[in-house]
């Protein structure tokens, strides 16, 4: 997405397939200062998505992140303030965290959409594997990396996600990496430093966030059992985002959805 020149200092690349096909990333962000490679994405023009366990544990406030817009002109902001949702632990946990900036983003810098609160209508059921569970057919996605250590050379790769419903009681989420090929072979294992990137999928030109990355205990790095649902998966926060982004800005905010109404419900 972009190359680390040192300092404070990056350079965009105009070759990166997500430019070149009209998408705008430069609403996330290219380091956490101290903190680095973990994700953190503009979801306004005064807030960011953070996974909680990288705020929690990696940071304190105020901490400085770096954005660069298409003109690879650098913007500091600082986040003053952060609100978890959900619980810490138990049910009702989740590893979301939303920051507030000192101040409202530049105009060159773009925040992103998130899927829609009732996204898992989209997707279609699958085979039954046991009872009432059932899998769905994979869901191609995009997710963003840490960078490689320090130098933050954030990259964009491709997988799936498989959807499981248990009983329909409980809807899970899982990364898995694509099998064999030039999926394979465009795909990435998870790896600790890249907690609170993105997973999104794109459309109409644009990056739609579905949640970010953590590591659960689940299943080993890039493996099935990487999980995106119960931890980090947008749809079923959004009500609580939005009273958490209003309550940080003590004026009111909201996630800005994606119209998916042109596609099938299952």
């Amino acid at each position: 997405m972009a190359q680390y020149n040192g300092g404070t200092s990056w350079t965009r690349h105009n070759d990166y397939f997500l430019k070149e096909n009209g998408y705008n990333t430069t609403g996330i962000a290219l380091s956490l200062q101290g903190v680095g490679s973990q994700g953190c994405t503009l979801i306004s023009n005064r807030h960011v998505l953070l996974a909680k366990h990288v705020s929690d544990a990696l940071f304190t406030l105020p901490q400085t992140v770096y954005f660069v817009n298409n003109s690879n002109v650098t913007f500091t902001y600082t986040i003053t303030n952060v609100a978890t949702i959900g619980t810490s632990s138990g049910p009702g946990y989740t590893d979301i965290s939303i920051g507030y900036l000192n101040t409202t983003v530049d105009v060159s810098l773009s925040f992103h959409k998130v899927i829609p609160s009732n996204f898992l209508s989209y997707i279609q059921n699958g085979s039954v594997i046991s009872g009432n569970q059932f899998i769905s057919p994979y869901l191609p996605v995009f997710y963003m990396d840490g960078g490689d250590g320090s130098s933050t050379n954030k990259r964009t790769w491709c997988g799936n996600l498989q959807y499981v419903c248990d009983t329909c009681t409980s809807d899970l989420l899982y990364y898995t990496r694509p099998i064999a090929g030039t999926k394979y072979n465009n795909s990435q294992a998870l790896i600790g430093g890249d907690s609170g990137n993105i997973v999104f999928i794109p459309v109409n030109n644009e990056i739609v966030i579905l949640g970010t990355w953590y590591q659960s205990a689940g299943g080993g790095a890039g493996n099935p059992g990487d999980d995106l649902g119960v931890s980090s998966f947008i749809a079923p926060n959004i009500s609580a985002i939005n009273s958490a982004m209003t309550t940080l800005a003590g004026t009111s905010y909201s996630l800005t959805q994606a119209d998916l109404s042109g596609f099938k419900t299952y």
